[in-house]
């Protein structure tokens, strides 16, 4: 029996969300076991993800590759702001937060996006929209301090948040940045040339890691392992996966799979890390999926 275009959205995209969710578990496992450094995870994945599509992609890139010059500017914020800051942000905050609380505050994601258009272009949003990102914003805000706001002050609380935080504004930034492109480049051609352009932007960072941090890989079926999930599942797949589910049922309806996620990502900490929910995990649930309820009600 031939799948109608629902079901088979959902699918494509509850495994780009697995994947997604993935790549978060495989960068803290790449820290506690001391695999590979964030910086070098982060160039090596573009790198793979890179390789592997130039087989497909090379020819069609090579067409439209002059016309970045349309919007120099709005191209590079694009690469500089997604997979080049935000992958490398996540690995960083990885180093020293839990899966599940990276998770809560990637999820305010959209939220930040309503909020960054009205503060960089004027979108107006409604009053009920901006009640919902400062019920998500204070739910993070209490995973973060672990349900205590005196940690705020005295420095107990997750420092690995702090990047994961820097990780969704550079997110949301880039979001705002993709939906202002108008280079005519689109598709697989984009993904390309943008990883080719941020394995430009990574590889002087990279080098810093490698001759001045002296964080040197080691080749085993571990770190072969590490990067070769986050080159080609989170990278490629999961893109691939978005694209087709999005195509096949528009963005509004497929947007709520991506708040999967934290389910996703709460399920394998749980398995790989023994990562438990505590009080405030279920506080700043409920606050984000209120939230974000709140946001996009018309």
């Amino acid at each position: 029996m031939e799948l109608n275009n629902s079901v088979k959205a959902a699918i494509v995209l509850c495994l780009a969300s697995l994947f997604w969710s993935g790549n978060f578990i495989v960068g803290r496992l790449a820290s506690t076991e001391s695999i590979i450094s964030p910086l070098s995870l982060g160039f090596y994945r573009w790198l793979i993800a890179f390789l592997i599509l130039t087989p497909f992609c090379l020819p069609s890139a090579i067409k439209v590759f002059h016309l970045i010059k349309n919007q120099p500017l709005v191209f590079f914020l694009v690469v500089l702001t997604g997979p080049t800051l935000f992958n490398t942000f996540i690995y960083m905050g990885l180093t020293s937060t839990k899966v599940i609380n990276a998770l809560l505050i990637v999820s305010t994601t959209p939220m930040l996006i309503v909020l960054f258009n009205f503060l960089l272009f004027k979108i107006q949003s409604s009053k009920i929209q901006f009640l919902g990102i400062f019920i998500s914003l204070v739910g993070v805000s209490y995973v973060i301090t672990k349900g205590d706001y005196n940690n705020f002050f005295n420095s107990e609380f997750y420092g690995g948040d702090i990047f994961i935080i820097m990780a969704v504004i550079s997110w949301a930034i880039y979001s705002i940045f993709l939906k202002k492109n108008k280079t005519g480049i689109t598709g697989l051609s984009f993904l390309y040339i943008s990883f080719g352009f941020t394995i430009v932007l990574l590889f002087p960072v990279y080098l810093f890691d490698v001759l001045v941090l002296d964080h040197s890989i080691t080749i085993n079926m571990e770190t072969m392992m590490t990067i070769g999930y986050t080159g080609i599942f989170p990278s490629i797949f999961s893109y691939l996966f978005w694209n087709m589910g999005v195509s096949l049922i528009g963005a509004n309806k497929s947007g709520p799979f991506l708040h999967l996620m934290p389910i996703f990502g709460g399920i394998l900490a749980f398995l790989v890390f023994q990562e438990t929910l505590e009080y405030y995990h279920y506080v700043g649930i409920i606050s984000v999926f209120l939230g974000i309820i709140i946001t996009n009600k018309k």
